[in-house]
């Protein structure tokens, strides 16, 4: 078969496809659908009239979707920011850099600021306990200073998934310094694994949690909820020579995750059907979309990546205006201020923290054969 007649591939194979891609302006967009996701929660207390909620059957929300998207991405990205980095410090590193600066900020700004102007509490009462609660951020453990603010409310409900999204680039870095990253098999193999443990947990109601590791790595029960699509992402970047792109295959994915998501069977067999399929589906969705021909946006962060700001800062600012806007305005304003309010967010975030802490100087990418070479089979 020529070149000419070979089906076309999911990742294209151009020399400049990893480079000019809409994965920019998917990530925005997916921040926006969790301020739309969490407006349902803050407003009414319930997602369970969210409309993606009722279409697969309170499975999964637009939350979920979008947060588990944002894993996808990564796993794809980071593998590709692993192969090319000059070395494992220097991927750390930009990793660090990336993620700590408008993370600490934000749960700053959250505990100093928020909680003291909405809650009864005052800098001043912060005992020595809650600053070693305060620091411990440097963790990822999203601490935020104990208060009555919001009705006793979450601040800040998103700070959740930082926290795994940072341990699954050290799970990375370690696949990649120990040579298993060359072992491309092992990534879809893990994948199996992770799944087939979620489907017990699911089937026997467990729900690992707690003790000295969940301190450490977070609330064990949730990998199994982002592992997937993270590892999946990565394995898409892997084999991203032989996965086709299909239409017919992405509809029927679709069609098959809502199907399953109705299925006329008790939970929680229902659920765990719904969440062996979706993984991949989003997976394959998330990569259609970020290569296709039809939208091309390679260039929606030509003045700043605003994404990540608008996630750290999107559910306070939402709790902030609920407190002001409730009995006074509609939903639907709620949700616009709520979008724009998290958007401005990230804006700031972006020109007053994020960008100061990244490389200005693009430096030489590994050459092509350095780059086959480290994740050949």
């Amino acid at each position: 078969m020529t070149q000419r007649e070979q089906a076309p591939l999911l990742i294209p194979a151009a020399a400049d496809a990893l480079r000019s891609n809409n994965f920019d302006a998917i990530r925005l967009f997916m921040a926006m659908l969790v301020v739309w996701s969490h407006s349902f929660f803050i407003w009414s207390d319930s997602e369970d009239r969210e409309p993606l909620s009722l279409l697969l059957g309170g499975v999964y929300n637009s939350g979920n979707l979008a947060v588990l998207a944002f894993f996808a991405i990564s796993g794809f990205l980071i593998v590709l920011s692993f192969v090319r980095a000059a070395s494992w410090r220097s991927f750390l590193s930009r990793r660090v850099r990336r993620i700590y600066p408008g993370y600490l900020v934000a749960v700053l700004l959250c505990s100093l600021v928020i909680v003291p102007a909405f809650s009864s509490r005052s800098v001043s009462d912060i005992r020595p306990a809650e600053w070693g609660g305060i620091a411990s951020n440097l963790l990822l453990r999203g601490y935020i200073l104990p208060s009555d603010a919001f009705n006793g409310g979450a601040v800040n409900g998103s700070l959740w998934s930082i926290g795994y999204e940072f341990w699954c680039y050290i799970g990375v870095m370690v696949l990649g310094v120990s040579g298993l990253l060359k072992r491309r098999w092992i990534v879809p193999a893990l994948t199996v694994g992770v799944i087939v443990v979620r489907i017990w947990l699911d089937a026997t109601g467990r729900r690992p949690g707690g003790g000295w590791i969940g301190t450490i790595i977070g609330f064990p029960y949730f990998w199994f909820n982002v592992l997937p699509p993270f590892m999946l992402g990565a394995a898409t970047y892997l084999y991203r020579q032989h996965i086709p792109r299909d239409r017919r295959l992405l509809l029927g994915g679709i069609a098959l995750v809502i199907l399953c998501a109705h299925l006329p069977i008790a939970d929680p067999w229902r659920a765990i059907v719904t969440r062996c399929v979706f993984p991949p589906v989003l997976t394959y969705g998330i990569f259609y979309l970020a290569f296709t021909d039809a939208v091309r946006m390679p260039h929606a962060a030509r003045y700043g990546d605003f994404s990540y700001g608008a996630y750290l800062y999107a559910f306070p600012i939402q709790q902030m205006l609920a407190t002001g806007l409730r009995g006074k305005a509609s939903f639907t304003v709620y949700v616009l201020l709520s979008m724009a309010g998290a958007l401005a967010a990230g804006v700031l975030s972006w020109h007053v923290v994020e960008r100061w802490f990244l490389q200005r100087v693009r430096r030489p990418r590994a050459p092509l054969q350095q780059e086959a070479a480290i994740v050949a089979p």
